[in-house]
């Protein structure tokens, strides 16, 4: 069959030519109904997520308490000293229901106490905005009259009528916006109860998932390793292994750092005797979430609401929050979560705008471990090579490094001739 292809080379030459002019007609064919077959094909995966979407919830909810089941298997391992492998299954659902325990609970607590004081915060913004859109229209008449009255070396007056007509709390709450408002409602309250039975089901798979881990992870383990070969699989399996390690160690550390946040914004706005301090504060930890722009888009709204109440309890509530950052930058961030990801603020920055651009606040939110996974594998590629040229790594070393108390420039000098040996230049 070999000696066939090399004395026949012009008859493998034209195979590849038919393949090539196949390929081509039909993505030509594909390309020009598209009006036709896109919508067959999005219908097609759309239905074919559906299906599965159960076991795509159960995935990630598997993933996301499988540290929580770790901490609670270890410490009653550690407890009841299982000696056979029957209780040691035994103490690993055991650790599964705590955690379902643990985390029902807190959702029946936030339930019954949160999510009602919240949605009374938002139900008095709501009653009290007219009041306080017709105290910003009486300030902003007042400023225009000082400025167009006082200052005559202003070359021009201020018209603030389409201003208020923006403002205008009647066009702001018309009837049309509130029956809009409401069939929203009705539309997510239809779609959070045909996605329970998805949840439940979820919440079952993951149980299961949990309880046999190890044969789940051994089986794929199997499937790669005869897929691929052998050195192939191996560093697939290291990848996904070291963007696991990233993604809890990230995830986990900017949750309990987000909390603590939450809950010392609270605590200030309640001193500060902010009215709205619970909903503040649940949107200034939600939104801390995202590195760099959480806190920032955090107390954007914590600040115009604050402002709708008076000019000077907003400053304060800026001061207050602008602190809290500094205050997480400087010393609780680094605390908990340290060099997480281990990426220069370019690279973040850079990966939460293009996530958000992509995917909205999801993107913001799972851009940092995923950038960093990418970046650590393109590293280690990069290194791998210079190492199989023979490029010794010292030559790419930074000409400055500096300590923490002086800065110091590397100079490339010349080697020193021994006795005798002559200058080639």
């Amino acid at each position: 069959m070999k000696s066939f292809w090399k004395d026949n080379p012009y008859f493998k030459i034209s195979l590849y030519a038919i393949f090539v002019a196949v390929v081509t007609i039909l993505f030509y064919r594909i390309s020009s109904n598209t009006d036709n077959i896109a919508p067959s094909i999005i219908a097609f995966f759309r239905r074919s997520i559906r299906v599965i979407l159960p076991i795509l919830y159960g995935l990630l909810i598997a993933y996301l308490f499988n540290p929580i089941m770790i901490f609670f298997e270890r410490y009653f391992l550690k407890w009841f000293k299982p000696s056979t492998t029957k209780q040691k299954k035994a103490i690993r659902s055991i650790a599964i229901m705590t955690v379902y325990v643990c985390i029902l609970g807190t959702i029946v607590l936030m339930i019954r106490y949160l999510i009602p004081q919240i949605s009374k915060n938002i139900m008095d913004l709501v009653n009290v905005m007219p009041k306080y859109l017709e105290n910003l229209k009486e300030q902003i008449a007042a400023f225009e009259k000082h400025v167009n009255s006082n200052i005559s070396m202003f070359p021009y007056t201020l018209d603030t009528a389409q201003l208020f007509d923006m403002i205008d709390p009647e066009k702001l709450f018309n009837k049309d916006l509130i029956n809009n408002i409401i069939a929203s409602v009705m539309n997510s309250t239809l779609s959070i109860t045909s996605s329970l039975y998805n949840l439940v089901m979820g919440l079952v798979i993951a149980f299961y998932m949990l309880t046999q881990k190890e044969d789940f992870s051994l089986g794929i383990k199997r499937l790669m390793f005869s897929l691929l070969k052998k050195e192939r699989a191996e560093k697939i399996i290291a990848i996904f292994a070291e963007g696991n390690e990233i993604f809890i160690q990230f995830f986990v550390g900017k949750f309990i750092d987000s909390s603590i946040i939450g809950v010392i914004c609270f605590i200030g706005l309640s001193i500060l005797d902010n009215p709205y301090a619970l909903l503040l504060s649940f949107i200034v930890g939600v939104l801390n979430m995202i590195p760099y722009f959480g806190p920032f888009l955090g107390a954007i709204p914590a600040v115009v609401i604050t402002l709708f109440t008076g000019f000077m309890p907003a400053v304060f509530v800026a001061i207050f929050i602008f602190l809290l950052q500094q205050f997480d930058g400087l010393v609780l961030g680094p605390k908990i979560l340290g060099d997480s990801i281990g990426l220069s603020p370019f690279w973040i920055i850079s990966g939460i705008i293009v996530g958000g651009a992509l995917w909205g606040p999801l993107g913001m939110f799972f851009a940092s471990p995923i950038v960093a996974v990418i970046l650590n594998n393109i590293t280690r590629w990069v290194d791998r090579t210079l190492t199989e040229r023979n490029i010794p790594h010292t030559l790419f070393e930074p000409a400055i490094t500096s300590n923490d108390t002086e800065t110091k420039y590397t100079k490339q000098t010349k080697p020193k001739l021994k006795k005798g040996q002559k200058n080639n230049k």
